[in-house]
């Protein structure tokens, strides 16, 4: 029964893919293997606590990846009061907050609603993908936030430096050249352009994709960005379709526009019930 699930999903997300007109993928964490990095990120901020805290902070996310803490995917974590808030893509509005023994709390004179521009990263951070639920957890320890942004580079030097943390996807180069006959592949992230150029020559899949969109600022700019690309490939929503790890970055500004999305993540469900997405662990081919 799993493996036919599997391979439902599977089906369906091409199904989404071979329809487009448009596809644009997100980089980090949606063109390569692995989640190895996001433990080795926890393990880089644990370093920067005493064993009993360290302790703790793994008991936090363990119970986080367990789906077992009010910290998830999809959520918005407040970072002056230290709570995390339910939020909804489609209304923009912050529906409950929750502080970490997961008991619902009242907020006076809190907003009710939370635009995506409104997204400081610093106050109010999405949390979108699996880098974020222990960043979290460290402002939570009261981990600055310029200790955890270096321990984010170190995590991000390591996964060039050692192995296993970096690998292509397998058959994805393969597909990708299938899939670029007709239609307008595009990689939008967040990454800078050195960066980005790097870890597509060093994946191979370079020349597969039309256009790069580098330091795109999501989820701030993704909509601009999404609008930029239909508008100049004469493109209905309906017809483009935005694949990426990050449901803030990728996925909820593409429902907004009406787009299609593909979401790469090990979430045990969706955020939101909405068919215009489908829910996948990976993009491999075999």
């Amino acid at each position: 029964m799993r493996k036919n699930k599997k391979e439902g999903i599977k089906g369906m997300y091409k199904e989404y893919l071979n329809e487009a007109d448009v596809v644009i993928f997100d980089l980090d964490g949606t063109l390569y293997e692995g989640t190895e990095h996001f433990k080795l990120h926890v393990e880089n901020l644990k370093s920067k606590l005493s064993p009993e805290k360290q302790a703790e902070f793994q008991e936090i996310y363990n119970a986080i990846m367990n789906g077992d803490h009010p910290v998830q995917i999809g959520k918005i974590y407040d970072g002056e009061r230290d709570i995390v808030w339910s939020w909804d893509p489609f209304t923009e509005a912050l529906t409950e907050a929750r502080d970490w023994n997961n008991e619902v709390v009242n907020v006076p004179n809190a907003p009710t609603h939370l635009a995506v521009s409104e997204f400081d990263f610093k106050n109010w951070v999405p949390i979108g993908d699996g880098w974020w639920p222990p960043y979290a957890i460290a402002r939570h320890f009261g981990i600055p936030i310029d200790v955890i942004q270096q321990s984010y580079n170190r995590t991000k030097e390591q996964m060039a430096q050692l192995d296993g943390y970096l690998s292509q996807t397998p058959g994805l180069k393969e597909y990708l050249q299938e899939l670029k006959q007709g239609k307008h592949l595009i990689v939008c992230t967040n990454s800078d352009e050195e960066d980005a150029k790097r870890l597509l020559k060093f994946l191979e899949i370079e020349d597969y994709f039309e256009e790069l969109l580098p330091s795109a600022m999501k989820p701030v700019g993704t909509k601009k960005h999404f609008n930029y690309l239909l508008q100049k490939y004469n493109t209905n929503p309906e017809n483009a379709v935005s694949v990426g790890d990050n449901f803030m970055n990728e996925v909820a500004p593409a429902l907004q526009l009406g787009m299609k999305a593909v979401w790469l993540s090990d979430a045990a469900e969706k955020p939101v019930d909405d068919d215009r997405f489908v829910l996948t662990t990976t993009l491999a081919q075999s």
